[in-house]
């Protein structure tokens, strides 16, 4: 029975404390009434706080106001406080350039976290057992890792699914039960869109093999979900390290190569970037082949060069005509903003300062790090940063010797995408400090320095 399912997803997943305050997406549909309903029964065993919000998507005209109005009611009935918001999602998508589906949902999760912000609340859907399969199905059809086959978490962050256990004969045999009404969406009737293609006629062909093919998947799920998680606690660390570096090394000697992929994915998805397995692929496949690029979604591209990898935005090859060679700040200390978008932080120490700042810190590479970041600050005079321009040489301190920054940069194996927007500081018609580079000769800290000026800023800032 649903209440017996619900019940082991809430105590085996953690998914409610007593005083919980709960947001509810509630469409109108039997899942969602169903669901409402439920946590309702047991509002005074928890006691919680609960809140139904209704979205209505501005797709189906009329029906789509009856929906509205019935789950108004319904939360009525039930003592229920409702919102209801109206999204002109077609004219969105459209905007946007996605489709209804997909445009849709990040609309309904958008609005579910900011009434859940404002509490704080979690925020209960209901997903169930039926639509965790699709979701496998789903992925299986586009092309998926272990990842995919997860299906839909019980719980992700605030988000909770009691019904999660529960499969469409559950939800109905309780709606029946309990005589709860509810509304069908007729698009869901519809062929028209790739889950319901799988939901009406995929599905109904499998369980000719197997009647119990929901359950099978759904052991699938969970032991594709173990695996999963062990994987990336063991790719956690070698990511750590792989964005330090952004050396294909660490990848290429990587076994077994699933953990190169599993990289690859925490590495994008710590960016803000979501690909999906064939973008995953294409990546694994341009680090063995040593060079190439693959466009990954939300106008992103991933680069290899020169052994190195290369996160950042597909229009960021003109980022140097876009920032300008001509871009020059004033030196001052505090903060400053390229027009790329990085931020340079500059602080002034003195030598008892900059000493503990190296006894504090454990870390020799860090020690490094900052070191090569620190200048002599009484030798700094009228100075500006700036990216590089024509003619521009350099004397990296240590290295007894000047170079032109082009030669530097080949060396230093930096991406023809990201040297136009390195930030450099000029001091007197000299270059002093490059970005990921460190400090020129003439400007290095020596044992008669007084007062050190440490820029805090950092290569990676520009290579996603």
């Amino acid at each position: 029975m649903l209440e017996d399912k619900c019940g082991l997803a809430i105590r085996r997943y953690d998914m409610l404390k007593k005083g919980d305050r709960l947001i509810i997406g509630l469409s109108g549909g039997a899942d969602s009434c169903a669901l409402l309903h439920f946590l309702c029964s047991i509002r005074e065993e928890y006691s919680l706080n609960i809140t139904a919000v209704h979205v209505n998507h501005m797709i189906r005209g009329e029906e789509a106001e009856r929906d509205a109005a019935f789950a108004e009611k319904f939360c009525n009935d039930i003592g229920v406080e409702f919102h209801l918001y109206k999204r002109n999602i077609p004219s969105i998508a459209a905007e946007k350039g996605t489709g209804l589906e997909q445009c849709g949902r990040e609309i309904r999760y958008g609005i579910f976290s900011e009434e859940a912000a404002g509490c704080p609340a979690k925020i209960a859907t209901a997903h169930t057992l039926s639509d965790s399969v699709e979701t496998v199905l789903f992925h299986i059809i586009r092309g998926c890792s272990v990842n995919g086959l997860k299906g839909i978490p019980p719980v992700r962050g605030n988000i909770i699914r009691p019904l999660i256990f529960c499969e469409r004969a559950d939800i109905e045999d309780y709606c029946a039960r309990y005589g709860i009404d509810y509304v069908t969406d007729s698009t869901n009737l519809s062929t028209d869109y790739a889950r319901n293609k799988i939901r009406l006629q995929i599905l109904p062909l499998m369980r000719q093999l197997n009647p119990l093919v929901n359950e099978a998947i759904g052991r699938l799920s969970e032991t594709a979900a173990s695996d999963d998680r062990f994987i990336c606690e063991f790719a956690k660390k070698a990511a750590d390290d792989f964005l330090f570096s952004g050396s294909t090394e660490q990848l290429l000697n990587a076994e077994p190569p699933v953990l190169s992929r599993a990289v690859i994915m925490i590495c994008s998805e710590r960016l803000g970037i979501i690909p999906e397995q064939k973008h995953v692929a294409a990546m694994c496949d341009s680090i063995y082949a040593g060079s190439g690029s693959v466009n990954l979604p939300m106008d992103n591209v991933f680069r290899v060069y020169n052994n190195s990898i290369y996160f950042a935005k597909k229009a960021d090859h003109h980022v140097a005509d876009a920032c300008g060679n001509n871009w020059e700040a004033d030196f001052l200390r505090g903060e400053i903003i390229t027009p790329c978008g990085q931020k340079i932080f500059t602080y002034v120490l003195d030598k008892n300062k900059f000493i503990g700042l190296f006894n504090n810190n454990k870390n020799k590479k860090n020690d490094e790090n900052i070191f090569k970041n620190c200048l002599d600050y009484d030798t700094i005079k009228k100075a500006a940063f700036r990216f590089r321009r024509e003619g521009d040489i350099f004397s990296p301190a240590g290295r007894n010797c000047s170079k032109s920054l082009k030669k530097l940069f080949n060396e230093e194996k930096l991406s023809p995408d990201i040297r136009g927007r390195i930030p450099l500081l000029e001091s007197e018609g000299c270059i002093a400090w490059i970005c990921g580079i460190g400090a020129a000769e003439q400007f290095k800290v020596t044992d008669a320095t007084e007062i050190v000026l440490y820029i805090d800023a950092d290569l990676r800032d520009i290579m996603t």
